[in-house]
This record gives C-alpha cells, sequence and structure tokens, in this order.
C-alpha cells in the first residue's frame, strides 16, 4: 500500500486533489496550459498518479475553472446579499465583478478560457460563467424593470468592455467602476422609473 501523508486515505485524496489544482492554476497563469507531465512534475507526483485523478490536462483544467467560477459566484452573491436596496445590489454586483479583476483574480478564468475543453467540460463552465450574472438579474427583475435578462445582459456588456479595458492597461479598476456605475445607473434608473 502506498505511503499516505494524512490521517486518512480520503483526506489524502483531497489534499493531492488540490496540490494538482493550485499547480494547474500555477501553471495557467505562467504558461496558459500545461500538460500532464509539467502538473505532476509541480506537485512531485508521477503522471500515472495524475492520471488516478484526471483523465486529461482539460479535465484538470476544466476542474481549475469550476472551482474559481463557484468561487467568485459566491462572491458576487455575498456582495449582493449584503444589500437590501435592489439598486444598491446592481451596485454591489457592478463593484464585485470589477473588483474581482482588479484583484488579479479574473486572469485566471481568462488564461484558462482559451484551453479547448471536452465538450460536456465546456458546456458546464459556460453554464457556470453564465450563472455570475443571476443575482444582478434577480436584482434588476426586483427594481420592476419589464425585461430583466435583456437588461442584465446590457449591464454585463457594459461590465465586459469595462473588462478589457481593466486587463489591457487602459484604464484602473477604480476609474472603470466608477464610469460603469455612472453609465448603467441612468439607464437602469429611467427603466425602473418607466416601468
Amino acid at each position: 500500500m502506498p505511503k499516505i501523508s494524512a490521517p486518512t486515505v480520503a483526506l489524502n485524496r483531497e489534499q493531492r486533489r488540490a496540490a494538482l489544482l493550485d499547480a494547474a492554476a500555477t501553471l495557467i497563469l505562467r504558461e496558459g496550459s500545461f500538460t500532464v507531465a509539467e502538473v505532476a512534475s509541480e506537485v512531485g507526483l508521477s503522471r500515472s498518479a495524475v492520471y488516478e485523478y484526471y483523465s486529461s490536462a482539460a479535465d484538470l483544467i476544466a476542474d481549475v475553472l469550476v472551482d474559481e467560477l463557484a468561487d467568485w459566484s459566491t462572491d458576487l452573491q455575498a456582495a449582493v446579499a449584503a444589500q437590501s436596496d435592489p439598486a444598491e445590489q446592481v451596485r454591489a454586483w457592478v463593484t464585485a465583478v470589477l473588483e474581482y479583476v482588479r484583484d488579479g483574480r479574473h486572469a485566471l478564468v481568462r488564461a484558462a478560457g482559451t484551453v479547448e475543453l471536452p465538450p460536456t467540460r465546456r458546456a458546464q463552465v459556460q453554464a457556470q460563467h453564465r450563472d455570475l450574472i443571476t443575482p444582478l438579474s434577480v436584482a434588476i427583475a426586483e427594481l420592476g424593470i419589464g425585461d430583466p435578462a435583456a437588461v442584465s445582459m446590457l449591464v454585463w456588456g457594459a461590465v465586459d468592455a469595462a473588462i478589457g479595458r481593466i486587463e489591457s492597461g487602459q484604464a484602473t479598476a477604480e476609474r472603470e467602476i466608477d464610469l460603469v456605475l455612472d453609465f448603467i445607473q441612468g439607464g437602469v434608473s429611467r427603466l425602473a422609473l418607466g416601468s
């Protein structure tokens, strides 16, 4: 029986899985992608040991994305839940998204997003990415706007443009947060009043 470093086999497996995910995230940020051999070397395991957890590098990258998107979603939901007023919830969502980018955490999602994933895993990651907008859509619906899904996508378009400007170095996150909030506040307020 192989020697384990944790008190139980289950805990040892979870620790190894976490180490593989951490190593994969590091390699994604450094290289953009990796091979199973590279992640195995990073963790100090054999390639065959990595295959006990993941069938391919793409499958490992998918898990990195799934975990990161789940963490981001939790952060967004918490930011929105901290506000009781729907207009403030919209502001909190926009701010939390752009702070995530400012803090450099979006770089992992962006880099891993360029890797070709197996179709089922790609669909899973895309669904999680779409779910990031859910707290925004709920807040917009609570404002009484007639088509919250369409308005949410328009807000996301402004936020996505800001993400591109921040990541390209064209603007600071602080400037983009203020600009996007001013931009959408007028439109969302007008739509809420006109409903």
